[in-house]
């Protein structure tokens, strides 16, 4: 925003110099980014935040500048001669929406010569960026820039009946705007009419048809104060920024707008000749009581941490017309109209502490007063879980607690997310954060998905989180363990496609981790897997783990490409504490034998080692899978599985008959017991 130095200068005594005045407003706030010479005069070009409109005008700058030691600032006084005429034989004043309008004013002035303005006006105008019009245009561009208070002109002989009328437009209204552009107005659009027709938008711009020409004789000058939040939706509306629309849509100051009133119909009479009528049309002269702050000078010295004088508090706030008034440790502050920003203590702590220089705080940490904080009951095994997935050599990835409804859909068929409806968020970010997780799958697939389409061909991606359930009693929330496979694996000579065995090895190796025994894998009919390619795991009754191939449809949904692997765990299945014990190494042989079984293709894995570890003698170490043959001499729902049977005892070496009697033996109750044979 451009200021002229020597316009700054008209509201302060004693001034200091420019390069001084410059480093003192740029250290409170104000950034005087480009100085430019004029002249006599500099151009300043000064960043003024949004917050702070009651800065954006030459009075407010000098404030701040005052504040800083710049000078003090002067009076503001306008001496106005009235005339005998009243204004309400003139014009008439109604606001029918005084929510969009709190205050309108106005002031006729009579037989004005509207010419040119002189040089020393029109160069401060143009010197701020804003085009010379004529001597009454100008004078309320110069009234805004000097105490940003916007202003506008209408020629009284051009509206239709003395009445001014402040309502909202109705659907479809039109007006043609200054800038000669026929704009179509809303119904939440705050508009000045005539008897007829609408003749400006509030906050925004005039109309032409009302426009100061050469041949006006006859002015009405409106001040007022509109709702910023009706100005800002008819800005971005319309599309439509003004210098008005730039102080209004930020807050203006309602007790301003009789002030400027009076100062710009001054300086109509010093430019443009005329009488001023009698009296003000206000619809609001009484203002709203001032809001009061207050806040305690130890919490300030506690804030900043160091100590903050006094008397620099008192005059600090004084110089910016807050009248502060102690009593004891406390000082109240009344707000003046103009500082729309301060609502907050906190405010008047920023005040003070941009006054007394940021670069004179220390830089101290502030003393941690309670120590660390406790971790949930949950840890050790979420701990034992992020551990578990690093050794087998996956990636963790974190990803959001929030999906979209799309990835809850595609993820509710698992028996593991059908334990409760799904958790609503009530102000989403975005469709895609609408609802809590059930299941990790979808946000870790969409992860893998993302490295697959950016050329990784081995993705290994595991995450430990929460998930969440809508019950009766509130919303539950579980631990659980994800991973996704996908792309190749095997050493760089011997690679391979991900198969269903990957992730049955490493949900296995995790069930290691967490001593989940007597686990039975059972094919999966769930919409979540592709058929023939997954698997469900029991501890009992319940269902602990999913795994296999992401089908088709739940892939397409979540935007990821075929052959994706995926496992869930709930981690409430694990034990909360396994404590670790020591086996010495073996001191005699083992003695191992293949057993080949022919059975159905309904006998599961873990069914049939179950029933070998059940018939087998308490010295049976181990049993390993070697092959499964299907083929010629196999029938068609048949399948010959070797497995490899690894015998020891601790005490004593086996000799080679009694592990073949056992072996035999074994045989035998096998096949009383399932519907298995050895051919």
């Amino acid at each position: 925003m451009k200021f002229s130095l020597a316009w700054l200068r008209d509201h302060l005594d004693g001034a200091v110099a420019a390069e001084e005045m410059a480093r003192r407003l740029t250290s409170v706030g104000f950034n005087v980014e480009v100085r430019e010479a004029q002249g006599e005069d500099e151009v300043w070009d000064v960043e003024v935040t949004t917050n702070r409109p009651d800065a954006m005008n030459h009075r407010g700058l000098a404030r701040e500048a005052a504040t800083a030691g710049c000078g003090t600032l002067r009076p503001f006084a306008t001496q106005l001669a009235e005339g005998a005429v009243a204004i309400g034989e003139l014009a008439r004043l109604t606001v029918e929406d005084p929510e969009g309008c709190p205050r309108y004013c106005a002031r006729v002035i009579r037989g004005v010569t509207v010419r040119p303005s002189p040089p020393w006006l029109a160069e401060r105008l143009e010197r701020c960026g804003i085009r010379a019009v004529n001597n009454v245009v100008d004078a309320t561009n110069y009234v805004l820039l000097d105490v940003g208070q916007p202003l506008h002109a209408f020629d009284l002989a051009r509206l239709a009946g003395p009445a001014i009328h402040v309502r909202r437009a109705h659907g479809g209204e039109q007006i043609t705007t200054l800038d000669g552009i026929v704009r179509t107005l809303h119904g939440d659009d705050v508009v000045i009419c005539d008897a007829r027709r609408a003749v400006a938008i509030a906050g925004v711009m005039g109309g032409a048809e009302s426009e100061i020409r050469p041949t006006t004789t006859d002015v009405l000058i409106e001040s007022a104060y509109f709702d910023p939040l009706a100005v800002r939706r008819t800005v971005r509306r319309l599309g439509l920024k003004t210098e008005a629309s730039h102080r209004f849509e930020r807050g203006a100051d309602r007790a301003m707008a009789r002030t400027a009133l009076d100062r710009v119909a001054a300086l109509i009479l010093e430019l443009a000749g005329g009488e001023v009528a009698a009296g003000v049309l206000d619809s609001a002269p009484e203002l709203p009581p001032a809001r009061r702050i207050a806040f305690s000078l130890q919490r300030l010295s506690a804030f900043a941490g160091c100590p903050i004088p006094e008397e620099f508090v008192l005059r600090v706030l004084s110089a910016l017309e807050l009248e502060p008034q102690r009593e004891g440790d406390t000082i109240t502050c009344r707000v003046p109209s103009h500082r729309v920003d301060l609502e907050l203590p906190e405010d008047l702590y920023e005040e003070v502490l941009r006054h007394w220089g940021y670069d004179a705080v220390p830089a101290v940490l502030p003393p941690s007063a309670g120590g660390p904080g406790l971790r949930l009951g949950s840890w050790p095994v979420t701990d034992r879980a992020r551990e578990a997935l690093l050794a087998a050599g996956v990636a963790e990835a974190i990803t959001y607690a929030f999906v979209p409804a799309e990835w809850d859909a595609a993820t509710s068929g698992s028996p593991l997310a059908s334990r409760g409806g799904a958790v609503a968020v009530e102000n989403p970010l975005s469709a895609r954060m609408a609802l809590l997780r059930r299941s990790l799958l979808g946000g870790l697939v969409d992860a893998a998905a993302a490295n697959l389409r950016r050329g990784a061909t081995r993705v290994r991606l595991g995450e430990v989180g929460r998930v969440f359930f809508a019950t009766d009693s509130g919303v539950r929330e579980e631990e659980r363990l994800a991973v996704v496979l996908a792309g190749n694996t095997g050493a760089w000579d011997e690679t391979r496609a991900v198969d269903f065995f990957d992730i049955k090895g490493l949900v296995e190796g995790v069930f290691g981790e967490f001593a989940v025994r007597d686990a039975l894998w059972e094919p999966a009919a769930t919409p979540l897997l592709a058929p023939g390619a997954g698997a469900v795991v029991r501890c009992g009754e319940g269902v602990v783990a999913v795994a296999g191939r992401l089908a088709d449809e739940a892939a397409a949904a979540l935007d990821a490409p075929p052959g994706v692997w995926v496992a869930e765990f709930d981690l409430g299945a694990a034990s909360p504490s396994i404590a670790p014990v020591f086996r010495p190494l073996p001191r005699f042989p083992a003695v191992v034998a293949d057993l080949t079984v022919r059975h159905s293709l309904d006998l599961s894995w873990g069914e049939l080692v179950a029933a070998v570890r059940a018939c087998a003698p308490p010295w049976l170490e181990d049993v390993a899978p070697v092959v499964r043959y299907r083929g010629e001499g196999v029938g068609r729902h048949e399948v010959k599985t070797t497995l490899r049977l690894t015998y020891r005892h601790e005490e004593r070496s086996l000799t080679q008959e009694e592990v073949n009697a056992a072996h035999f033996a074994l045989m035998k109750a096998l096949a009383e017991r399932l519907p298995v044979s050895f051919t």
